[in-house]
């Protein structure tokens, strides 16, 4: 009572002055302040280069949906323009390559994607394409006259057959929620001026169309490459239409007029992204650096005509991804792939060692190039939301031509720096260690270990980007310092780092996280009665592995996590089981590793887990089986260990709508704040 009755007497002037302070000072980010967030994505340079046309994409709370918009602004910079905008799944902006139109993918109604085109001075969509199935990727060809387009072929089921229940199918290497028989896609021509479509690639084969075992997820799927002179296309050919067999996909080319298919190599998988040079036959491609599947993907290059294919980036020693761009003198290729703690962009040339280009602290997210040698990034950083950039050339430095996030320059955020230690056998490691906003040296803070999925792939000093979305931020809000370790495994330090897990899916990546919790709590600046073990996927394992194998947690969230290798070769999809057996050495019926699926399997250890867990998995996931998380979720309930389980309707890998994936991460952060408690 005395102090409300003290705080009613301070004089008018003061109050006013501390409440201008308040309002002047800027505090941290919350969750439903990334409802404002716009992503931008699908940057496409005009013909001339004089304009990008690109999306950007907003949550939609009150429909549950992201609502994209098409706009263009001119490379010289100024406001952009709208070209389209209220069109439902809008999305893949390509120019004609007179410059006068620009085609994209929209759903109207309740029929299937398909390709409109709208005039790139502004004018009312037209449809084009009339795919009963939908079309899944498209590309123009050279002289602007037809447009080569993806689409799945009829099911073998016909109505009556569905009617009658005469539906049964033979089941391959599917993920375990397959209800229909897999239909390959294919390849279809279509002619601008009649509309008239005529099928170019036939057969039991598949134009790849689902996520690749082994490279990142934007490194496989590609649309269909065209020719300088019209004559021939380059794809990614998959050998069947089984979901878990996209590590069985080659690069091959067709012939337009005849059709006739092509190999261009003598390897049998793991080829992906080609894509014609914009001049003569060259076309490049990811393949494996090897030893094995568990490797770097390099670029490679090679002829439309076949024979010996040379690796140009080999000496680069990075996991290259399929956002990548051929220079207009067709002397080399920018591509992009993780760096320790960030990504970058690197020019490749056909002869010679490869170079980074200088971002600054910016990491790049989506790429292109005009046919001038500009390059159109979209990038971020740590404390900075995405925009769109234009350099023009790879030498220059970036110039932002967009302010559509410039909102969010109006928060305090934490410091993020990168770590770097050594584990006990010498594996170099690094990571990115966020301190909490208001850090003050000398004190000692709880902290959260996030470990990444993958394993191939990287945590990045991203803006709500990757698995951990806006938790990084969430976290140091609330007091915590944010450890995310780039374990072995990892795609960002190089090929050797990438392939020390093979046959290593546990006990070496522990020892990385582990001594690097060491390396955190020598500094005297980890509370180590308050360290919590967070992570998604392969980033799921690692946490179930962790706290089943250490006992210090305060808490845990494993969301979406494998845990059972038997389980992840048998029923999930999306390349999982050919990953599984390439990185474990076999299959669970071979001798050389069968027991390995056992001892390398969180689940067998889950009745030494003595950590609150928070499990989180969604119901339609088919790369990660939510069968593995009931597993785990009854290993720590039959035991009384503080366990919640929770479930997202509709969910794949993540969840997919903004409504759902706001509750997923809030989810997260309240079990983490009710364990670790906040300021």
């Amino acid at each position: 009572m005395k102090g409300r009755l003290a705080f009613i007497c301070l004089p008018a002037a003061l109050l006013a002055l501390a409440s201008l302070g308040a309002a002047a000072a800027p505090g941290p980010i919350g969750l439903t302040d990334f409802r404002a967030l716009l992503s931008i994505t699908s940057p496409q340079f005009s013909p001339d280069g004089k304009q990008i046309a690109f999306l950007t994409v907003r949550r939609d709370f009150v429909h549950d949906r992201y609502d994209a918009t098409l706009q263009v602004i001119p490379t010289a910079g100024g406001e952009p323009r709208t070209l389209v905008e209220g069109m439902r799944e809008l999305g893949t902006p390509r120019w004609s390559p007179d410059g006068r139109t620009l085609a994209f993918t929209a759903t109207v109604g309740k029929l299937n994607q398909q390709i409109y085109t709208v005039p790139a001075a502004g004018g009312t969509p037209t449809e084009l394409s009339d795919a009963p199935n939908g079309v899944e990727q498209y590309a123009w060809s050279p002289d602007g006259s037809t447009l080569s387009y993806v689409t799945p072929d009829d099911s073998p089921l016909s109505a009556k057959d569905r009617r009658t229940h005469h539906d049964l199918f033979a089941i391959h290497d599917d993920d375990y929620l397959v209800d229909e028989p897999p239909v390959p896609s294919h390849i279809w021509l279509l002619s601008v001026k009649t509309g008239k479509a005529r099928q170019l690639t036939y057969g039991p084969t598949s134009v790849l169309e689902t996520a690749p075992p082994i490279t990142p997820p934007d490194g496989g799927i590609t649309t269909p490459s065209w020719s300088a002179d019209g004559q021939w296309i380059v794809y990614t050919r998959q050998a069947d239409a089984s979901d878990s067999d996209s590590d069985r996909a080659t690069i091959v080319a067709v012939n337009v007029a005849s059709g006739e298919e092509r190999p261009l190599t003598a390897h049998r998988s793991y080829e992906y992204a080609p894509r014609f040079a914009p001049k003569g036959d060259e076309l490049a491609y990811l393949y494996m650096h090897g030893p094995g599947a568990v490797s770097n993907m390099d670029l490679f290059v090679t002829s439309a005509q076949g024979g010996a294919a040379r690796d140009v980036s080999a000496g680069l020693d990075r996991d290259l991804i399929g956002d990548y761009a051929w220079l207009p003198d067709d002397t080399g290729v920018v591509v992009m792939a993780d760096d320790r703690v960030g990504s970058k962009l690197y020019v490749q040339p056909l002869h010679g060692a490869g170079y980074a280009l200088d971002l600054g602290s910016l990491n790049p997210l989506e790429m292109t190039a005009s046919a001038g040698g500009a390059l159109a990034v979209v990038a971020d950083s740590a404390a900075q939301a995405p925009e769109l950039y234009v350099l023009d050339s790879p030498r220059s430095s970036p110039v932002r031509l967009t302010h559509v996030n410039s909102s969010f320059a109006a928060y305090a955020y934490p410091s993020s720096v990168e770590v770097q230690w050594k584990a006990p056998d010498g594996e170099r490691n690094d990571g990115i260690l966020t301190y909490p906003n208001g850090y003050q040296p000398g004190r000692r803070y709880p902290l959260v270990v996030y470990s990444h999925g993958g394993p191939e792939a990287a945590s990045s000093e991203d803006f709500d980007v990757d698995e951990i979305g806006p938790l990084r931020l969430l976290f140091a809000a609330r007091g915590y310092l944010v450890f995310e370790p780039n374990y072995r495994g990892s795609d960002n330090l190089g090929n050797a780092h990438e392939h020390a897990i093979y046959r290593d899916p546990g006990n070496g990546p522990d020892s990385d996280v582990i001594s690097g919790i060491r390396m955190l709590e020598s500094r005297g600046i980890v509370d180590t009665a308050r360290i919590a073990a967070v992570g998604h996927s392969y980033g799921g394992y690692m946490t179930a592995w962790l706290i089943s194998h250490q006992h210090f947690w305060r808490c845990a969230v494993v969301a979406d996590g494998v845990l059972d290798w038997t389980e992840e070769y048998e029923l999930s999809g999306t390349g999982n089981l050919a990953w599984t057996r390439d990185s474990l050495g076999g299959s669970p019926w071979d001798r050389q590793s069968a027991e390995l699926y056992r001892t390398g399997s969180p689940l067998t250890y889950a009745g030494d887990i003595t950590t609150p867990t928070l499990i989180l998995s969604g119901t339609d996931d088919v790369t990660v089986p939510i069968t593995e998380s009931f597993a785990l979720y009854h290993a720590l309930q039959s035991r009384g260990i503080p366990v919640k389980f929770i479930g997202i309707p509709g969910a794949h890998h993540s969840p997919q709508d903004p409504v759902h994936r706001e509750l997923y991460y809030a989810a997260i952060d309240q079990w983490v704040a009710a364990h670790l408690g906040s300021r």
